[in-house]
Parts: structure tokens; sequence; C-alpha cells
């Protein structure tokens, strides 16, 4: 009876050996049997992560491999690895060089384009703004500079009663805010000086920075201390606290906690600036690890 069963099976599988070139429909019909199907998904599965696996041995420390020193990794035949080298280069996922070892090829550079733009700023920046706010419940932004204005990209609402009404930074007709101070600090020379050049002095508030020439001195300070602190400077009964975030070392966007002088007391404002500041290093950290 074992033995019949034995030849059932064979005579099964001799027929279904003629498929080498299954098409989909008939690879539907042989799944209604059991046979051949379920063999046939399980090999292009274990082919295709046999293949992930080959690109994924590439890194900065070791960007070139040998088929031999492939196949002696997987432990499998050099014929073997050669038949997956060759599945990766027919579509650019692998190039050989001129020493036959072989590296990544140009068909990754747009893949990791596209995973780089799916990693925005805000997506980075949102659960350090969210622990920001939740440190101390005042109002959290991030913001981007885009020419003259500081520009919302982000932003955390106050988690208390009273709301501050949300405004957008201006770093012309003359930066008051702690934002607009922090990225005109930070911004490129050659960027600064044109933008210097077309500030007009003007006084939001009895606190607000009322010459040029102190503004220099202002934001050479921002620069030395790392952040901003403006006390009444825009808005008066507001203060806030901004700390730059740099993407390829220039500090392009910036950190912002603001919230009402009631609440925003002189014995909170040195821990608020602290945690303010630490969160703005902990996004750049962010950043620069997800470009790479």
């Amino acid at each position: 009876m074992a033995a019949a069963k034995t030849k059932s099976v064979r005579k099964a599988s001799s027929g279904s050996a003629s498929h080498s070139a299954l098409t989909k429909g008939s690879v539907e019909q042989s799944d209604t049997h059991g046979l051949v199907a379920p063999l046939r998904i399980a090999s292009a599965n274990a082919t295709a992560d046999r293949a992930l696996d080959i690109l994924l041995l590439f890194t900065l420390e070791k960007p070139v491999w040998s088929t031999a020193e492939i196949a002696e990794y997987f432990r499998m035949p050099r014929s073997t690895a050669h038949r997956y080298i060759s599945s990766l280069r027919a579509y650019a996922l692998l190039v050989e060089n001129r020493s036959g070892g072989w590296h990544l090829g140009p068909q990754l550079f747009p893949l990791a384009r596209a995973a780089r733009a799916a990693t925005s700023i805000v997506t980075i920046a949102s659960p350090f703004l969210k622990d920001l706010n939740d440190a101390f419940g005042e109002a959290v932004m991030l913001y981007e500079r885009i020419g003259h204005d500081s520009i919302a990209l982000d932003r955390y609402e106050s988690q208390h009663r009273v709301k501050l009404v949300y405004s957008r930074g201006q770093i012309l007709p003359w930066p008051g805010a702690a934002s607009s101070k922090v990225l005109l600090a930070f911004a490129p020379p050659s960027e600064q000086t044109e933008l210097i050049a077309s500030l007009v002095p003007t006084r939001y508030t009895q606190q607000t920075v009322g010459s040029l020439s102190s503004l220099r001195k202002a934001l050479a300070r921002i620069v030395k201390d790392g952040y901003a602190y403006s006390d009444q400077e825009r808005d008066e009964g507001i203060r806030a606290i901004a700390a730059p975030v740099f993407d390829h070392e220039q500090g392009r966007y910036c950190i912002t906690m603001s919230g009402p002088l009631f609440r925003m007391t002189d014995a909170k404002i040195p821990a608020m600036i602290a945690k303010v500041t630490a969160t703005a290093a902990q996004v750049t950290e962010a950043v620069r690890l997800a470009e790479g």
C-alpha cells in the first residue's frame, strides 16, 4: 500500500515537471490538487529572500563582495550565488567592477531618494515636539526659514485653557520673535548679510531691540548661547524660547516654545531653555541619521 502511494506521488510529480514555464492560470489550476502551486510559491519566496539577503551584505565597511565571498558567506555553491547575482545585475541592483567584484548598482539611487523624501523634517521632529509640549504644556512650533519669512511647519497647541493666537513669524521688517532671531542668527553669512541690509528697526513693544547695532550684538549672543530668548519683544505679555535645528550644518529650522508671562515665569525659564535646546539637538541628530 505504501509503495502504491509513493508511485502515485511520483507520477504526479513527474507530470508537473513539464510545467517549468507554468502560466498564472495553470498554477492556480494545479493548486486545486495541492501539489504544484504551494511548492512554486514557497520557492519564489525563498529566492526573493535570498536575493534581498545578498543586497543587505553591502555596507560602508565592506562595499564590494566577490562571487566566491558571497557563496562562502551563505554556504551555497558558486553557481547558485552566480544565479542570484545575475538576477540582481539584470535589474541594475548590482554592478561588477574591473576586478570582478560586485557593488551596489545605480537602480538603488532612486529608491534611496524616495525613502529620504518620505522621511521629512516634520515626520522626524514630531515625537520630539510632542515630548516638549508634554513637558510644560506650552505651545511648541517647528519653523523653517524661507527667504525672509519664518514659516510654521508643525505646531502643538498649548494644553492650558489660556492659549496664544498663532501668527506667522517675520524676519522683515524687524526680527522681534525668538524664531525669527534664531533663523537670522544661524543663516549662512551671505544670506544673513542680505537680510540685515533690508531690516528696518521697528518697535513692537518697549522690550524690542531698537537698533541695528543692538541687534548684531543679540545675534552674536544667540550664536554663542545656542538659543534665543524673547521676553515680550514681539508681543506684550508673551515669552518665547527658540533653538536651531541643523540640516547639512545649516540652521534652516528652529523649535520654539512660547506662552504667557504668568506661566513662563523667571523660575521656570532655565529649565525651559534647557529642554528646548536639548529637543533641538535631538532633532538635529535624528535628521543627520536619517540622511545617512
